[in-house]
């Protein structure tokens, strides 16, 4: 795992390049529900904080979203940067570049 809690292995798309969370292809049930086994067929995202005050109050180690791009268009950025390697590499077709960096620019992160 990267720093991030993110899977190192395979094709690192945008989303995981550019990332808002951790996410995870496993989650761990709690007691109530028959844990602490998996529960392999859930996954998690585990959002980041948005400020490195908020990041602190909750003891979390993972840099905050303000950290990571200071603003919506850095976040902006990261995707594009993100999205045009996806692209280089042949693991991205450029209209499925192009709609991510779409959905980066229309979303909430640092508005």
């Amino acid at each position: 795992m990267d720093h991030d809690g993110n899977e190192i292995a395979g094709v690192r798309m945008p989303g995981v390049e550019a990332p808002t969370a951790t996410t995870t292809g496993w989650a761990l049930r709690r007691a109530e529900f028959g844990g602490p086994d998996g529960c392999e067929s859930d996954g998690q995202n585990i959002p980041f904080a948005t400020t490195k005050k908020e990041r602190l109050r909750n003891g979390d180690p993972r840099k905050s979203l303000e950290e990571r791009y200071k603003d919506h268009a850095g976040y902006v950025d990261a995707v594009m940067a993100a999205a045009a390697n996806a692209v280089a590499q042949g693991f991205l077709l450029q209209d499925d570049a192009t709609a991510l960096i779409k959905l980066a620019g229309d979303s909430a992160v640092l508005k």
